[in-house]
């Protein structure tokens, strides 16, 4: 049984890629239809993150600056990656890092990379639209969620253009696998979930686009009268952040970590 002394002992870098090149293998080894489904169970929690985004702007938006309401939905945005990252379901900008890792390795193939990262993606997109879908119909029957909610949101997802969504894509992408990376150095429970709520807390707060996060907004803004978001702007939205995710991810994370962590033998 180990110690007080071994569970609060920080891992070192070899120790977190082994754990990580574990669970990676673990996700390539599972059958397509419990992934899909612990996939779409990721994308429907991620929309509490919008959920409680858009209670708070409805009872805050008419009574402070524009600036103190910026930072207050900043600080709802982690609750939904809490959900899912200590609920150990499956989010696509996780596994940019994560699935990516045996592929360096040479345990798995770039199809099987793909198998992977397709059914996740599918299933938090499906998830997303599910929420999304049902959120409208919340917000046309309450009180505690303005529509206008959707609007404000949405807009400020595609106020940067192409090149400033792709870029904080990007960062974004490369925030969560430093995220997947560093819950698993993390010894206990309250110490994830504080790692989740700090880095997550950084993307709300930059304005960030998170190609899952930001669909349920976006497909929300699509649905309803409330925003004015036509499916090209849908679409674009969609492909800019999952490429700049992608890239932040696999890139800046996994590859380099997996880079010079492993010549150390």
């Amino acid at each position: 049984m180990p110690t007080s002394s071994d569970t609060d002992r920080q891992k070192n870098e070899g120790e977190i890629l082994r754990e990580q090149m574990r669970d990676s293998l673990y996700e390539y080894k599972r059958n397509n239809f419990t992934l899909l489904l612990s996939s779409v169970a990721a994308g429907l929690e991620i929309g509490f993150s919008f959920l409680l985004m858009a209670a708070l702007f409805t009872q805050y938006y008419d009574n402070v600056s524009s600036y103190t309401l910026h930072l207050i939905i900043a600080l709802s945005y982690p609750i939904g990656f809490i959900l899912v990252v200590i609920g150990r379901t499956d989010l696509f900008t996780e596994h940019t890092t994560l699935a990516i890792l045996p592929v360096l390795d040479g345990r798995r193939k770039l199809r099987g990379l793909m198998r992977v990262w397709g059914l996740i993606y599918i299933g938090n997109m499906v998830g997303a639209l599910l929420f999304a879908s049902l959120f409208v119909q919340f917000s046309e029957v309450t009180v505690n969620v303005d529509k206008t909610a959707i609007a404000y949101y949405s807009e400020k997802l595609i106020a940067d253009g192409n090149l400033g969504l792709f870029l904080g894509a990007v960062y974004a992408g490369w925030l969560m696998g430093l995220l997947a990376w560093v819950v698993s150095s993390a010894s206990d429970t309250i110490s994830r979930i504080a790692v989740i709520t700090l880095i997550t807390f950084v993307i709300g707060f930059g304005g960030l686009a998170h190609c899952i996060a930001g669909a349920v907004a976006m497909y929300a803004a699509w649905i309803s009268d409330a925003a004015d978001v036509s499916t090209t702007q849908l679409l674009n939205f969609l492909a800019l952040a999952t490429l700049g995710n992608t890239i932040g991810g696999s890139v800046f994370v996994g590859l380099i970590k997996y880079s010079y962590i492993s010549k150390k033998g």
